[in-house]
C-alpha cells in the first residue's frame, strides 16, 4: 500500500478528506491549510450571466462534469464559477504546482490552502492522475453570497509516486471514493461576477 499524507488532515485530520490516523497518510487537500494571512481581495474573474451553466469538462486534463444543472443568471455565473475553480485545482494537483489562474480568480484563502496541499504532495513526491468526475449541485444565492455542494468521485483516479511504481486505485491506498465539499462565493456586482472564497470539507459520501 502506498503510503501518503492525509487530504485534509492537518486542521481538522479532515480538507478535504476524512478517515486519517497517526498510522496512515494520505494526499494532502483543502484541509491542510497553513494560517490564514489577511491579504487584499482581487477582482473576480468574469462569468456569464447569459444562458444556463457551463460544462467545462477537459478530457485532456481529465476532468468531467457529472449533471451540470439548468440554471441561469446569478445561480449559473455562481455555478461557473465553482466550476473554474474545480478546474484549476485539479490542474495544480495534476501538474504539482499551483496553477497560475488561481492566484487571479480565487481569494487568497482558498488559493493558500490549494499552495499548501500542492506543495505537501510534491514533498512526498505523490501524484494524481486518470480522470476526477465532478458533480456541483445545490447552489444558493442569497444577497452578495452564494453556496454550492460539490462531490469530487475518485473511481477512475489514479494515484502516482516518484518512486516508479504503477500507478494504484483509490481502493489500493485506501483513500476515499468520494469527497464531498461546501465552496463559498462572494460577488461584488449583483451576481455578474462570483469569487470562489472558501471551501469546506463535508464528508466523504455524496
Amino acid at each position: 500500500m502506498v503510503r501518503v499524507r492525509g487530504l485534509l488532515a492537518v486542521a481538522v485530520c479532515v480538507v478535504v478528506l476524512a478517515g486519517c490516523s497517526a498510522q496512515k497518510a494520505e494526499p494532502a487537500g483543502l484541509t491542510a491549510s497553513p494560517t490564514p494571512v489577511a491579504t487584499a481581495s482581487p477582482t473576480p474573474s468574469p462569468t456569464s450571466t447569459e444562458g444556463t451553466a457551463t460544462d467545462l469538462s477537459d478530457a485532456e486534463l481529465g476532468i468531467v462534469f457529472v449533471d451540470t444543472p439548468d440554471l441561469t443568471g446569478p445561480a449559473a455565473s455562481a455555478h461557473d464559477a465553482v466550476a473554474i475553480f474545480e478546474v484549476e485545482y485539479w490542474r495544480s494537483k495534476t501538474t504539482g504546482g499551483t496553477s497560475p489562474a488561481l492566484v487571479q480568480f480565487a481569494s487568497p484563502e482558498l488559493v493558500r490552502k490549494v499552495e499548501y496541499g500542492v506543495q505537501r504532495n510534491s514533498e512526498d513526491g505523490f501524484g494524481f492522475d486518470g480522470t476526477l468526475h465532478i458533480t456541483i449541485s445545490d447552489v444558493t444565492i442569497d444577497g452578495g453570497s452564494a453556496t454550492a455542494s460539490v462531490c469530487a468521485d475518485y473511481s477512475d483516479v489514479l494515484f502516482t509516486t516518484v518512486d516508479g511504481s504503477a500507478p494504484q486505485s483509490f481502493q489500493e491506498i485506501d483513500f476515499p471514493q468520494y469527497e464531498r465539499s461546501t465552496t463559498r462565493l462572494s460577488t461584488f456586482d449583483d451576481g455578474a461576477t462570483w469569487r470562489p472564497e472558501d471551501a469546506t470539507f463535508e464528508g466523504n459520501s455524496c
